[in-house]
């Protein structure tokens, strides 16, 4: 799989909400506030079944409240289409829990 160059991530990432582009990480980033620490582990659950449907994993960093979507392809040094499906996917989920919890992001 092909990393992506700078423009199609920039153009990926208008079609995302809140991710951000880390270049020195080689990844693209999202992270999101939710009311509680079950309600951010319910989503990291959520997110684990997508990532394990799509054969492909994210990094995630849970403190307390707060997750954070670490997306890169490792075996290809970078970003590529499979991590902005992966995020478009995870993005489908935030939204969903968010609007449960009636909480924003951070």
């Amino acid at each position: 799989m092909a990393v992506l160059d700078d423009k199609q991530i920039a153009d990926g990432l208008e079609l995302l909400e809140g991710w951000e582009w880390r270049p020195e990480e080689a990844e693209i980033r999202r992270t999101v506030v939710m009311p509680d620490f079950m309600s951010v582990i319910h989503l990291v659950e959520g997110i684990a079944h997508a990532a394990e449907q799509a054969g492909h994993h994210p990094d995630m960093d849970v403190r307390y409240n707060r997750l954070t979507l670490h997306q890169t392809t490792h075996a290809a040094g970078g970003v590529t289409e499979a991590d902005f499906a992966l995020a478009a996917r995870m993005d489908e989920l935030i939204a969903d829990a968010l609007a449960g919890q009636g909480s924003g992001e951070g």
